[in-house]
């Protein structure tokens, strides 16, 4: 596509006849859509990438396009990432690229503003969604041999934690009788409500103009069965992630909450010592649930940030900590108690 479009400007751009393959080479600078732990962009995610050639490798001067909004997927016949229609390097100036991810009708690339975006986050699937670009500066004359589009994180991304309070069970005794106490902590369902569900991404400038009228309810965990929440052999409380997301960065409203409902089920049996026989065993649970303003803990969602929040239930009233990380996970600053 970008060949016949330059057809008219073949004036200003050498003739590639001869020139070497245009290639790409992807890699997340943290993690990509399935919000994957590792710097291995996956090879099943194509990606658009706009390309502006200057003949004297500044963006200022006049510059032409060269591929224009054209999807790059993986091919796996000769184990590189390229176009759908061959592109070859010229082997004077330097080319500009625009590079962003995924490929879907919401995302755009322009050599006016990058990757730009209206992105809305209302359904469990957006949550699972990363907006990514790039921004690439190859010289012609010494490029390297395949375009490295290293990709950033446009959104932000949430994990929610939780753990018992402490250890709940003991036993108490006397010469007679042994009184056992198996409590145990079950999770039920988590929501985060009220936070903003809508916004515009521009690359250039880089940031987010989000839009407040439009905020959701997002269950983060639930379903037919609960969570238990234990403890280790040592009584200390188990931290379990029951949830990782993408949300749209933004300062928090006041009003949004996490909430939660869980249950405490409490087994109290009493054995006499002396014939072994149980003289009482009584099952029963106790419903509990809490609305914590997030806004308390995190005032805002940065973009490229990674952001834990610790919930920890019992039979006590449910206490929240947060902390926030490059997404490279690299530093911590502690918003929270441990």
């Amino acid at each position: 596509m970008a060949v016949i479009a330059l057809a008219s400007c073949s004036e200003n751009i050498p003739d590639p006849a001869g020139a070497q393959l245009m290639v790409f080479s992807a890699v997340a600078s943290h993690t990509t859509k399935g919000i994957i732990s590792t710097t291995s962009y996956p090879i099943d995610e194509p990606f658009v990438v706009e390309a502006v050639w200057y003949s004297d490798g500044k963006k200022e001067s006049a510059g032409v396009p060269y591929v224009q909004s054209e999807k790059v997927s993986f091919d796996r016949e000769s184990v590189t990432w390229k176009t759908a229609r061959d592109h070859y390097w010229p082997d004077t100036g330097h080319i500009h690229f625009y590079a962003g991810s995924p490929a879907v009708p919401g995302m755009t690339v322009s050599a006016d503003h990058g990757v730009e975006a209206d992105w809305a986050i209302e359904s469990r699937d957006d949550l699972f969604t990363d907006l990514c670009f790039a921004e690439v500066n190859e010289d012609c004359l010494s490029h390297s041999v395949a375009v490295p589009v290293v990709f950033s994180h446009a959104l932000s991304q949430i994990c929610i934690k939780a753990r018992p309070l402490k250890h709940y069970s003991f036993s108490q005794s006397d010469k007679q009788m042994v009184q056992a106490n198996v409590i145990t902590v079950v999770l039920d369902s988590v929501f985060v409500s009220g936070v903003i569900s809508a916004g515009h991404f521009t690359q250039e400038p880089l940031g987010w103009t989000t839009d407040p009228s439009r905020r959701s309810r997002y269950k983060v965990f639930g379903g037919d069965k609960g969570l238990v929440l234990g403890c280790d052999r040592y009584e200390n409380p188990i931290l379990t992630v029951i949830g990782t997301m993408l949300f749209i960065p933004q300062v928090i409203p006041g009003d949004a909450m996490l909430e939660e409902w869980h249950h405490v089920v409490i087994r109290s049996s009493i054995t006499n010592t002396y014939t072994g026989e149980i003289i009482s065993d009584i099952t029963y649970s106790l419903p509990q649930s809490s609305s914590i303003r997030l806004a308390d803990y995190c005032t805002r969602w940065a973009m490229d940030n990674k952001y834990t929040f610790r919930l920890a239930v019992g039979m006590e009233e449910s206490e929240l900590a947060a902390t926030v990380t490059d997404w490279t996970e690299t530093r911590e600053i502690i918003l929270g108690d441990e």
